[in-house]
């Protein structure tokens, strides 16, 4: 019994551990007076722009703060110590993997008052040397993405080669057969959410296909990644989906294709033959969606289950 109850409890904790550890980024830095001096003590406080949630922790005697395993998303970062003004800085996107610094300078004064940094900063990682590229959320909806696969998303990152952006290949669960650096196609390895979502004895193929609505952001590490990812020695395809937020909301949407809207082909223009001449191969396709998303199930944690329904009508 004793070993049936040990067995329960490992399956029930571990996946626990296991969904959030690389799903997740870093967040760290110095805070110091306007000397340049270290201010052991000070409370840093991160808040989800997104849920609300907040995570804080304590400067140590050198003025350093680490927040590891922050998920995916925008935070607000705010410190405080007293004999100093309230410290504030939002809109701070933290990648999936990505470990950034964000350092605060505290001005003498009472904590009623609050110094607010709004101007945009770049946040550089300094310590991973890994080579990656993070295709975001607006950049997912702006672009046009044939066949709405967002595996071909890979394919912005220089040195990925093979499948275009303009590839048709909406139910496909194909790995996009790209060759990384050179490398062979079966040699990628797709995860998402930081589970493992390519079949070991299909080469190049995934467990299924993605829905671009459910993708937060599309990350490609093409070289010098560390070392727990691991499974190929070409590059990482990494797929991070939406969580919750704080209110309900949802979205519409429609892809409409039909061959009136399109050129005729070259060849069918020179085949003489009329019924090919007179306009390009008959199509019609008109997917209709509706996406509906939920609040996160507790602060500061993503939802193990599904987090959005889509409705295809058409």
């Amino acid at each position: 019994m004793r070993s049936l109850a040990l067995l329960v409890l490992i399956a029930v904790v571990v996946p626990s551990i296991a969904s959030a550890q690389f799903d997740s980024g870093q967040i760290s830095g110095f805070v110091r007076d306007s000397q340049q001096g270290a201010l052991p003590g000070a409370t840093v406080t991160v808040t989800s722009e997104r849920t609300g949630s907040r995570r804080t922790t304590v400067t140590n005697a050198s003025g350093f703060y680490v927040m590891p395993d922050v998920p995916v998303g925008s935070y607000a970062i705010t410190v405080e110590l007293q004999g100093f003004k309230k410290f504030s800085q939002p809109g701070i996107r933290l990648n999936a993997a990505s470990q950034i610094a964000v350092d605060a300078v505290l001005e003498l004064g009472s904590l009623e008052e609050t110094v607010i940094v709004t101007a945009g900063q770049s946040f550089v990682q300094t310590t991973t040397a890994q080579v990656a590229r993070t295709i975001e959320t607006r950049q997912i909806q702006e672009l046009t993405l044939n066949g709405r696969n967002p595996i071909y998303l890979a394919s912005l990152k220089p040195g990925v080669r093979g499948g275009t952006i303009g590839t048709f290949d909406p139910d496909s669960v194909s790995n996009g057969s790209f060759s990384i650096n050179g490398s062979r196609a079966d040699e990628v390895l797709v995860t998402i959410d930081g589970a493992v979502a390519t079949r070991t004895r299909s080469s190049g193929s995934m467990l299924g296909a993605q829905d671009v609505d459910t993708v937060e952001e599309v990350q490609v590490l093409t070289a010098n990644y560390r070392a727990e990812y691991g499974r190929s020695s070409a590059g990482q395809i990494r797929f991070v989906t939406k969580s919750g937020t704080q209110r309900f909301h949802g979205d519409g949407l429609e892809n409409y294709r039909n061959a009136a809207l399109d050129a005729n082909q070259w060849q069918r223009n020179r085949s003489g033959d009329p019924r090919l001449s007179n306009g390009p191969d008959p199509l019609q396709l008109q997917p209709v969606g509706v996406p509906s998303r939920w609040p996160d199930t507790a602060a500061g944690r993503r939802q193990q289950g599904p987090q959005q329904a889509l409705l295809l009508l058409g």
